[in-house]
Parts: C-alpha cells; structure tokens; sequence
C-alpha cells in the first residue's frame, strides 16, 4: 500500500485486543489507520468491544474478518495465533500478532513458511521491547557501551492463578497452554529484550523447576529456570513463575559485559542503574536514566499514550502500521519480524523437552534455516478454543 492510504485494522480477541486501541487511536488521529472491525468467537465480548470503542458491528467469524481489513492484530488465545497469521498471510491481510509466535515446532515451520509465502507484513507485539528502560539499554548494548556482553537476566513472575477459569467456571486456555503444561510456557517476556540487546540468538536451552508447591493442580512448577546459550557463546538465565504468593516482577532484566552491566529495579523504590567502566564512579552505580539523553532514540523519548505497561504497549502497534505503510521499518525502531519472533518462542517450545529429560541441553532450531513448505498445515494443537 502507499503512504497516503489509511490502513483499516481488525481485532482478532476482544479481550486482549482492548490494549492495542490506545495505540490505533494515535493513528488515527494523524490519518494513517483506523480501527474497522472485531472478531471474537465469545459473541457478548466482540459486542461489548464494539460498542466501548464505537467499532461496526462485530464479524461472525475470522474469514468475514480478514474480509473487512487490510490488517489484523491477532490477540487471540496463544494456539491460535500461527493458524489465524497464516490465513491472514494467504488473504494478503498483514498480521501484528501477540506473542508468542508459535506453541509448536510444527507451528514454527508453517508459519515461516507462510510468511516466505506472502507479500504481506508479519510482525510480533513483544510489548516489553518498547518499556523505556529497555530501550535504553538496547541502543547502549548495541553501541558498544558495556563491551563484549556475555551474561544476561530475564525474569517474568506474574501471578495468574485469578486467570485459569473462564467467569462461568471452565477451564480456560491459559490452564492449558501457560499453566497446564510443564516448562518455560511463556518465553517472550523474559527473552525478547534480551535477544536485542544481545543481538543474537539462543542455540541450546536447559529448563528445570522447583517442583509443584503453590498451587499443585497446576502442570506447571511453581518457579521454572531456562539457562540458555546463544549463537556467540554468551549465557542467558531466565525465570517464569506464575503461580507463587508474591508481588508481580514482569519486567526484570540484566547484563553483564566486558566494560559494564546494568541492573533494572526490584521493588518499589528502587531504580534502574548501570556502571560504565570510565564513566561511573569507582564501584558505582549511576541511575540508568542518566543515559536517557544521549541513548534513548528519539523516536521513543516520549509514550505516544498512557497505554499499558509503562505506555510501551502503543509502540508496537505504531511501528507495526509505518512498516506496513512504508515498506520498511521505521528508522532506529524494533520492529520483530518473523525470524526474530520464532528466535522468541523456540527456546520456550523446546525447554519442555528439556525439563521433562532432567535439564538436559536441548538444541533450538534455527528458524531462518527451516525449509520451505514444511508443516504448511499446523495440527489442531489443544482440545480448547
């Protein structure tokens, strides 16, 4: 498309899709999108949604919806988002999906395939790429500042026990697929920022856990651990707990390089703070946004809304409708492609290989390497819509 069409946008998932509306407002108000339509299989969530966001009446189904849009935001439950992108990809209908990417190795090789397949744009909605701390460590790490980086953190602890019932008391599709099975379920929180900064991508994964003591109906151990190696030798070490008594910690990250490391915030009160050998006090720490004026891009100095997660959840939606109008990424912007997506997801597919053989190091596959035309048609991976 042009730069001077207005790109029309559905929503695939009335619930989760309420985060991207923030963001699709600022497009619209400068005349580059509009949110035309939603779909969601719960017909009272899609009406609702139509009415508190003024949207035409909702689509029965998702073919009607990629019908009425030259774009879908896919915030559908987790299993659905390969299928759902590769009928979109095939209807020529660009796709910003939610994370992850893919639960399935079969779903990762499809998806590729799709997109190698399509003129269309396909871009994940890793929201925790965009939260300003990380942004400014990114544009750091990758300006050489902290040296040769070697050791990375990411931690995403989140109680989501309120969230394994539907209202009317079933099962829902976070029992299944986040708590339900066993392993590192929901990877692209911890890793995503990390595999920027690093610039690299994780080639063998150990997972092990602590055993089942919170909540002990769940699959899932309370607390899992994935030690991961990438493509350049450097070790990263993340942890996912969704079910211990404790307050949320979603957005904990750290690294450590040759010349300096960086720390974000624990707890209430504390800040984020990096030492730079040569620019930090001798065994100091200096607060992280004392960099903000020479590291963080300026196409991100302020949140465009007071969208969620510290105003980052606009951002991929915004990056999402310039590439897709331009052609191209947005200048000094982090966009996260197909590729990048699946290096997100993959290491979280395998880890539960990993866990259920002891920790056993378990290989990733390269996702730039699959073949084409492999798994073109993902299996029906869980009983739960």
């Amino acid at each position: 498309m042009t730069g001077q069409d207005i790109l029309r946008i559905g929503i695939a998932g009335a619930a989760r899709g309420a985060g991207f509306v923030d963001g699709i407002r600022v497009a619209e108000s400068a005349g580059t999108a509009r949110l035309g339509a939603v779909y969601d299989p719960d017909p009272p969530a899609a009406e609702r949604f139509s009415r508190e966001y003024d949207v035409p009446a909702p689509c029965t189904s998702f073919e009607e919806l990629l019908e009425r849009v030259d774009a879908v935001v896919l915030s559908s439950p987790q299993h659905h988002h390969t299928p759902q992108a590769i009928a979109a990809l095939g209807a020529g209908v660009h796709v910003l999906s939610e994370v992850p990417a893919a639960v399935s190795l079969s779903q990762s090789e499809a998806l590729v395939a799709a997109v190698r397949a399509s003129t269309a744009t396909y871009a994940m909605a890793e929201n925790l790429c965009y939260t300003r701390p990380n942004l400014i460590v990114r544009t750091m790490a990758r300006s050489g500042v902290f040296g040769e980086l070697y050791y990375g953190e990411g931690e995403y602890l989140h109680d989501v026990r309120d969230l394994q019932h539907t209202p009317g008391g079933q099962r829902s599709w976070r029992s299944y697929w986040q708590t339900g099975r066993n392993g590192f379920t929901y990877p692209t929180h911890s890793l995503g920022p990390l595999l920027q900064w690093f610039d690299d991508r994780i080639v063998a994964v150990s997972c092990v856990g602590t055993g089942n003591h919170t909540a002990p109906e769940h699959e899932i151990d309370d607390t899992v651990l994935l030690l991961a190696r990438t493509r350049r030798g450097a070790l990263l070490r993340a942890r996912l707990d969704m079910l211990s008594n404790r307050p949320h910690l979603m957005d904990y990250f750290s690294l450590q390089g040759t010349t300096g490391a960086y720390k974000a915030a624990r707890a209430n009160g504390q800040e984020p703070r990096v030492y730079v050998r040569g620019r930090s006090g001798e065994n100091t720490w200096d607060p992280l946004e004392s960099c903000a004026a020479d590291f963080l891009p300026t196409r991100y100095a302020h949140a465009p809304t007071e969208a969620g997660h510290w105003g980052a959840d606009a951002w991929p939606i915004l990056d999402f409708i310039e590439t897709v109008r331009e052609g191209h990424p947005p200048q000094d912007s982090v966009p996260v492609d197909v590729y990048a997506a699946l290096n997100m997801s993959l290491p979280g597919i395998v880890s539960e290989t990993s866990i259920h053989q002891g920790g056993a190091w378990i290989a990733v596959p390269d996702p730039a390497r699959f073949t084409a035309g492999i798994g073109t048609q993902p299996g029906r991976e869980s009983p739960l819509a």
